[in-house]
């Protein structure tokens, strides 16, 4: 299921419109990227203080994350740092917020929704996940042994290895189909030195921090007219890669925190970029973070 590509989108800059579904005025979204295949999508929504609706289903599942403020479903109060994961249909509601509310969702089709205190035909309740406190979540080493080969090597052993201190805090893993929605980090001076590439969509949200990206480019297109060198993202940035984009090395001079969607588990294939020390270091001259 490809989604859109967008090599490092300030979300800022997208078109703020009204959220469709039946909902009292004050809520909008910023859509970031759509998957053609099922009509689903990512998008920031933009909440207005005072604002409240009743209880209704979507017609999609949705992943909800939220970047700031405060929002109340039902008797549960998220704010900045909760998850929620609402099946397709289920009831959920009513809400209000306060202080208003920032939120990142991803939707799994195309989106609607109606208001109504029954869940719709069908619905798959249990797999409601309501207001995950993401802090109480541990911190793992998700991709310990996912990695067939990179281009760095453990200085101790001489054997190609990963870099340490990728964290991840697995938010939900589905296995048919297969998706994986985790909060990433990665601590100040990462550097991933290769490229990889991956066979399933990959998205990520940068909650905070600031990354570059050596050189992001099609795997079908040989010659390269698409290759991007040097992009540099921060904080409340957008990467979609379908299936097939290359990219890195990866730097990070402050550390990241990123929301990630794959399509998939977690699969790479790497390859060497012999330059990464001059790209990363050229990065580091430059780099600025207060």
């Amino acid at each position: 299921m490809p989604v859109s590509r967008e090599d490092g989108l300030d979300v800022s800059t997208r078109k703020l419109e009204v959220l469709s579904g039946e909902f009292e005025p004050g809520i909008n979204r910023r859509l970031i990227s759509t998957n053609t295949d099922n009509g689903g999508g990512h998008m920031v929504i933009e909440i207005q203080a005072g604002w409240s609706n009743p209880k209704g289903y979507c017609s999609a599942s949705q992943d909800i994350y939220v970047l700031e403020g405060d929002l109340t479903v039902g008797n549960e109060k998220m704010i900045s740092g909760c998850y929620s994961f609402i099946p397709q249909g289920v009831s959920y509601g009513p809400f209000k917020t306060e202080n208003g509310c920032r939120a990142l969702v991803f939707f799994g089709a195309p989106y609607n929704f109606i208001r109504s205190d029954n869940h719709a035909p069908n619905t798959e309740i249990d797999r409601l996940r309501m207001n995950l406190k993401t802090w109480d979540i541990p911190w793992e080493d998700a991709m310990k042994d996912m990695v067939e080969k990179t281009t760095w090597k453990n200085p101790e052993t001489g054997e190609p290895d990963r870099p340490a201190g990728t964290l991840a805090k697995i938010l939900r893993w589905d296995k048919d189909p297969e998706e994986q929605i985790a909060l990433v980090h990665q601590p100040p001076g990462t550097i991933d030195p290769g490229t990889e590439v991956h066979p399933h969509n990959e998205c990520l949200y940068l909650i905070s921090g600031d990354c570059y990206i050596g050189y992001t480019y099609d795997n079908k297109n040989r010659k390269m007219e698409d290759r991007k060198i040097g992009i540099t993202i921060k904080k409340d940035h957008y990467l979609s890669r379908p299936p097939g984009i290359f990219h890195g090395p990866l730097v990070t001079h402050g550390g990241v925190y990123w929301m990630t969607y794959m399509s998939d588990g977690y699969h790479g294939i790497f390859h060497d970029v012999p330059e990464w020390r001059e790209m990363s270091e050229d990065y580091f001259s430059k780099a600025i973070y207060r």
